[in-house]
């Protein structure tokens, strides 16, 4: 059961809570390794934002998650299919639907980038987030056995993640 596989969160709305995780993975499975590709995040504000704009962060759950939402995996290749104990879980079971708090605790930050924010509402903001650094093309980023990646919003005040921001997270792997 090797091949590449994606998952998207359904659009998940800001909680005014910080941290607000919004994406895990994890590899609960001995037989495989999973090497994320890809995980980006797009958020879209529906006010002004005049406090510091939140920090998209990414790091290693200190012990495999719990609650959320199981995500379905997409196939890259339909012979290909994703191995049962990678499982990718989302913050919500609808899109913009009631939250399903992912408990996680976030270990050492692996990458962190500043959020977008509109300080008017003029114009459109499209605000991809790579959670990866570029080095993902030459270094692998490998979760063993019992190990995930948890994707967070942190604000620095309840006023920097509200209601009116939207978050959508996508992520590609491989399993070997």
């Amino acid at each position: 059961m090797a091949g590449t596989f994606s998952a998207c969160s359904f659009r998940t709305i800001g909680s005014a809570a910080s941290p607000q995780n919004l994406l895990t993975i994890e590899n609960i499975d001995a037989t495989v390794l999973v090497r994320p590709r890809a995980i980006i995040l797009q958020m879209d504000a529906l006010a002004l934002l005049t406090a510091v704009m939140p920090l998209n962060r990414l790091s290693r759950a200190t012990a495999v998650p719990t609650g959320g939402t199981v995500l379905s995996k997409a196939q890259f290749d339909t012979a290909n299919a994703s191995n049962a104990n990678v499982i990718v879980r989302g913050g919500t079971a609808s899109d913009g639907g009631a939250l399903t708090a992912i408990t996680a605790i976030a270990g050492t930050t692996i990458w962190q980038e500043y959020g977008m924010r509109m300080h008017t509402l003029v114009g459109q903001v499209l605000s991809p987030v790579s959670y990866l650094p570029k080095v993902i093309d030459i270094k692998d980023l490998v979760l063993r056995q019992n190990q995930a990646l948890l994707v967070q919003v942190v604000a620095a005040a309840g006023t920097s993640n509200p209601a009116t921001n939207h978050y959508a997270v996508n992520i590609v792997w491989d399993e070997t």
